[in-house]
Order: C-alpha cells, then sequence, then structure tokens
C-alpha cells in the first residue's frame, strides 16, 4: 500500500509512504533495528539524514517512505534539526497518512490482505497502542486477536465483545509467544 500526500500551510512539504507487502529483512531480526532506515529527509530536494528518531515513532518503523520539506533549514545541525517544530507537524501527519494506508488494508474486501499485513506488522501495532498515548484510540480497532471461540482465525476486540453472552462483563485473556 502506498501513499502519496502534499503539506500545505503552516508547513510544506512532499512525501511519498509505502508499507512493503513483507517485513523487511533488516526488521526479521531486530524488531526496532537502529540500522533500519525507514523513512528519508530531503530539504529542498538535498538528501539530510535517513536516521530520524523524531520523524516516525519506533511502531511505524516498518513503514518506507522519503519526505521532502522546504521549511527546514539547510545548514543546521541534526539536534536542532530534531527539536524542530516543523519536524513535530511532518511527524503527526505521517502518523496519520500510515494508519490511514493501515485502515485501508483492514477494510479491504480480501480479509486476506489485513491478515497477511497483521501476520507480518501486527507487533509493531501493539507496540504502538502501549507508546503512543495520541493515537490509542486510532490504533485499537486494527488490533486483532486468537479467541477460544475464533478457532484459527483473528478476531477484533469490538467483534469479541459484540459475540459475548448477555451476562459476561468481564474479559480473560492468556499472553504468550504462541496459540499452544
Amino acid at each position: 500500500k502506498r501513499s502519496h500526500f502534499v503539506l500545505e500551510g503552516q508547513v510544506e512539504c512532499k512525501a511519498i509512504l509505502y508499507i512493503p507487502g513483507m517485513l523487511p529483512f533488516e526488521l526479521s531480526k531486530d524488531m526496532f533495528d537502529e540500522d533500519a532506515r525507514n523513512i528519508r529527509l530531503y530539504v529542498k530536494r538535498v538528501f539530510i539524514n535517513d536516521k530520524f528518531d523524531d520523524l516516525v515513532p519506533r511502531w511505524l518503523k516498518f513503514v518506507k517512505g522519503v519526505v521532502d520539506s522546504d521549511d527546514l533549514p539547510l545548514n543546521v545541525g541534526r539536534e536542532i534539526l530534531q527539536k524542530s517544530k516543523v519536524l513535530n507537524i511532518i511527524n503527526k501527519r505521517i502518523v496519520r497518512k500510515s494508519l490511514d494506508m493501515i485502515y485501508d488494508i483492514a477494510e479491504d474486501e480480501d480479509e486476506t490482505k489485513y491478515i497477511m499485513f497483521w501476520n507480518n506488522f501486527g507487533k509493531y501495532l501493539k507496540v504502538g497502542a502501549v507508546e503512543e498515548d495520541r493515537s490509542r484510540k486510532d490504533i485499537a480497532p486494527l488490533l486483532r486477536f486468537f479467541s477460544s471461540k475464533s478457532d484459527e482465525e483473528y478476531t477484533s476486540l469490538d467483534k469479541y465483545v459484540e459475540s459475548m453472552p448477555e451476562g459476561q462483563k468481564n474479559i480473560y485473556y492468556v499472553c504468550g509467544d504462541g496459540r499452544e
């Protein structure tokens, strides 16, 4: 899935974001690999860096892309650039567009696309639900779990709550590496 957008207003930038079909090789060994270069930042079409921690939250480490902004200064150090309000606005927009792309995959008529996405990147969304206060409500409907009633199929929390018996007030869960 991919998305191209232009930010206009307080901040002007252009971006292309892409969610790969499979987990990238560099992330298959270490979920939050510090050397994984996912978003490349350009200022006025000049490459600046691809190792910004503040450009995207770590739970979106799997999203690839390019961001080009005309509003960031070219001749300042990385530390000053990371504290920039412009970068903060770009970050919010990238998170929003990434979530929109994930929702597009989830709402696709072909459910196998989201199952494949979930098998590859579901652990990142779980981390996002824990770490990202700002986006938790947006991430929660995207989470999938196994249930004692759903056999080998995933279920969302909303679907589980809908199918709960009338008098059930609690949901009990077990955490583990797998179903076994």
